[in-house]
């Protein structure tokens, strides 16, 4: 008897464990956890902050500015110094337009470059949390490949993108990496690119993360900090509309 009655709560355990890990429930806890309603109340946002990149083992300073607004519209704007000269970065997404300038000059985006900042739109999305249970473009799966107690991974697939590996902390709930496969728009190689979450803070009920770090093939190449977050319920479709 007390042989079966071990075995029974052995099962309990685990179809609970199971059931704690299926995706619905893991997007839901993440919802809850990043301000529930206020999500779904805004939609769009801008974003100040500061960060370093990583290139050949030198680190260079930049100021960014974004804003977003969820489905498919994203800018960005970033400004360092290079070798003692100033140089911008804006570039602008709504839809299947991709659109930059360099130092505020229009310069060409490649077809690869187009489905990179494409990429980059669908990141936010997901970093949005609601897309993943509202929108039907994302297919769920649990993620076999990660294991431990303290996360929840998850698979989003997207038709024509590669697949996006979510790892949830199993306690707070909140999104604190993301995963994939990306192509270097200048030199055409694949790698695997990661970007972790952390020091997580509430701005008007939302609840964001203000320190990401990316890292590709294992080695870290930007790092930021978001010093300012404004949750808007809409912004002006004219703020992803880049003229000559």
């Amino acid at each position: 008897m007390r042989v079966f009655l071990c075995a029974s709560v052995v099962a309990l355990v685990v179809a609970f464990a199971v059931a704690q890990d299926r995706p619905d429930d893991t997007v839901k806890a993440a919802i809850a956890a990043g301000g529930g309603a206020a999500l779904t109340k805004y939609p769009a946002g801008r974003v100040v902050g500061k960060g370093v990149m990583i290139v050949a083992g030198n680190e260079t300073a930049f100021a960014f500015e974004q804003a977003y607004h969820v489905p498919g519209r994203f800018r960005t704007h970033i400004a360092c110094e290079v070798r003692g000269q100033k140089w911008e970065l804006l570039q602008v997404v709504d839809g299947a337009t991709a659109r930059q300038k360099i130092n505020d000059r229009l310069v060409p985006v490649t077809e690869a470059g187009i489905r990179e900042l494409q990429l980059a739109v669908l990141l936010n999305e997901i970093a949005q949390l609601t897309p993943l249970a509202l929108d039907k473009r994302f297919v769920l799966k649990p993620d076999k490949q990660l294991k431990g107690p303290d996360a929840v991974g998850l698979v989003a697939q997207v038709r024509g993108y590669p697949d996006i590996r979510l790892a949830f902390d199993r306690t707070s709930g909140h999104l604190v990496r993301i995963s994939h496969r990306s192509t270097d728009p200048e030199t055409g190689k694949e790698s695997d690119l990661d970007s972790t979450f952390t020091d997580y803070k509430e701005f008007a009920g939302v609840v964001k993360p203000t320190r990401s770090v990316v890292t590709r093939d294992g080695r870290k190449v930007v790092e930021l900090v978001v010093e300012k977050l404004t949750p808007l319920e809409k912004i002006d479709p004219a703020a992803f509309v880049l003229k000559e």
